[in-house]
């Protein structure tokens, strides 16, 4: 989820897109607003096989409840970012594996509720996604900022889910001291690879080369950059599941238009 701080509020307010569509920030407001452009398109309409789990649409989240602007739980991506994304997905089921999205393009709105919630004194879900730092270092840790990539249209959160069952090869036997392992029981019975903390752990354990993981998880973590990286998606390696596809077709643009079913 982290959210890297590329400008101030007012460069990217102002900013224009080197795409031919000039498409502007939107001011924030309630949930409507900018019709979503002709050049993005539902990843899993491309595939269905693809799994879906959109979490800032529920409250699976670290706010713990939907965030503005979700109002569906699909998947949005600019064109080249989502026919890339299925060229991953194909090459892993070859593998026996298959991608699972927890996040895809974000509007503008959803980073202000992000910034605004940390601004406040509530921390419910603490324990579950940052149990090891101070809701007031969110910021200063990089792990809240004022923009996001996602909402260029290019970034995805993502995670692989296994064919067939196969425990031996999917669970980990380590538990990092339980730190960020809410989901864990119930991302396993789905067929979720452990990854060696949950989707949006705020901890130093989401670092994609943290050495204090399982064999299993490590290789986990090792297939999906590989399985990415091959079709032009760079990770964050300060997040296991944050990956940009590069060239981004739209590298200064922040879109806000609101997340809804087609």
């Amino acid at each position: 989820m982290m959210l890297c701080l590329l400008a101030s509020t007012l460069a990217v307010a102002s900013v224009e897109s080197d795409n031919s569509e000039r498409i502007r920030v939107e001011p924030i407001g309630d949930d409507v607003g900018p019709v979503r452009p002709k050049r993005f398109q539902s990843v899993t309409r491309l595939d269905a096989s693809i799994r879906s789990d959109m979490r800032y649409a529920s409250d699976q989240n670290f706010v713990g409840r939907p965030i503005a602007g979700y109002l569906a739980p699909v998947c949005y991506l600019a064109d080249p970012a989502a026919i890339a994304l299925v060229a991953v997905h194909k090459a892993l089921l070859a593998q026996g594996y298959g991608l699972v999205l927890f996040d895809c393009y974000r509007p503008e709105r959803a980073t202000k509720d992000f910034v605004q919630w940390a601004l406040t004194p509530e921390a419910a879900q603490k324990s579950h996604y940052f149990p090891r730092i101070e809701k007031s270092e969110l910021f200063a840790k990089g792990y809240i900022a004022r923009h996001s990539g996602h909402s260029r249209g290019a970034t995805v959160d993502v995670g692989l889910y296994q064919l067939q069952d196969d425990p031996a090869a999917a669970v980990s036997g380590k538990t990092n001291g339980g730190v960020c392992r809410r989901r864990f029981a119930e991302d396993r019975a789905a067929g979720l690879l452990d990854f060696g903390s949950d989707y949006d752990c705020f901890d130093r354990l989401s670092r994609t080369a943290h050495p204090d993981l399982s064999e299993v998880a490590k290789q986990n973590r090792q297939r999906l950059v590989n399985a990415m990286a091959a079709q032009g998606f760079v990770n964050d390696d300060q997040e296991w599941w944050h990956f940009t596809f590069q060239p981004e077709p739209y590298p200064t643009v922040y879109f806000d238009f609101p997340i809804t079913e087609d």
